[in-house]
């Protein structure tokens, strides 16, 4: 994202997920519409439902499982001011981009939750927006797979509570790179 930022020179920016499932002008239009018509909005961030299906099971909102179990209630404990952001992972975001040139920006599966709490930091609630962008279908990942991603997620949520002097002798990168533990088999 910020390589894509430094060969940009539009006013407004808009980032979207290359993984998304019968992708719609709307996700760009929607977010990028926000930014045009509250111009008080530095920052836009989409929200949707997210279904999860896969062999015989379907639930129209069980997707995003990293979100609701690790994302959401993180942010509930740490920066309560942003828990009303419903997708708080999501990829599709839209901002102005002299604020995208004043982040940081992480790396990996933490740079959407990291950048949310920059620009928090930066311009508050009332320069950020959310927009309702429906429906987002995109291939999900077996829960096995999950755990690394929530662990990149928490790592960059406690990078800026360590950041802001709340968080004191945690070693971030153990916890992102933490080997599991050896099993052993008993007969």
């Amino acid at each position: 994202m910020w390589r894509a930022l430094s060969v940009l020179d539009g006013e407004l920016v808009c980032f979207l997920d290359a993984d998304t499932e019968g992708f719609s002008a709307h996700f760009a239009t929607g977010l990028i519409g926000a930014l045009v018509c509250e111009p008080d909005a530095s920052f836009v961030k989409g929200f949707y439902r997210r279904p999860l299906a896969g062999g015989d099971v379907s639930d129209g909102e069980g997707g995003g499982r990293v979100t609701h179990l690790m994302a959401r209630p993180a942010l509930a404990l740490f920066y309560p001011e942003l828990s009303g952001v419903r997708q708080p992972l999501a990829g599709e975001v839209a901002a102005r981009r002299e604020l995208l040139t004043e982040l940081p920006f992480a790396t990996g599966y933490g740079v959407e939750i990291a950048m949310l709490i920059d620009v928090w930091r930066r311009v508050g609630l009332e320069g950020m927006a959310q927009v309702d962008l429906d429906e987002h279908r995109n291939p999900h990942q077996p829960l096995s797979a999950l755990t690394g991603m929530a662990a990149t997620v928490l790592g960059a949520i406690a990078r800026r509570v360590e950041q802001e002097g709340r968080l004191h002798d945690i070693d971030i990168p153990a916890l992102v790179e933490r080997p599991a533990l050896a099993s052993v088999s008993v007969a």
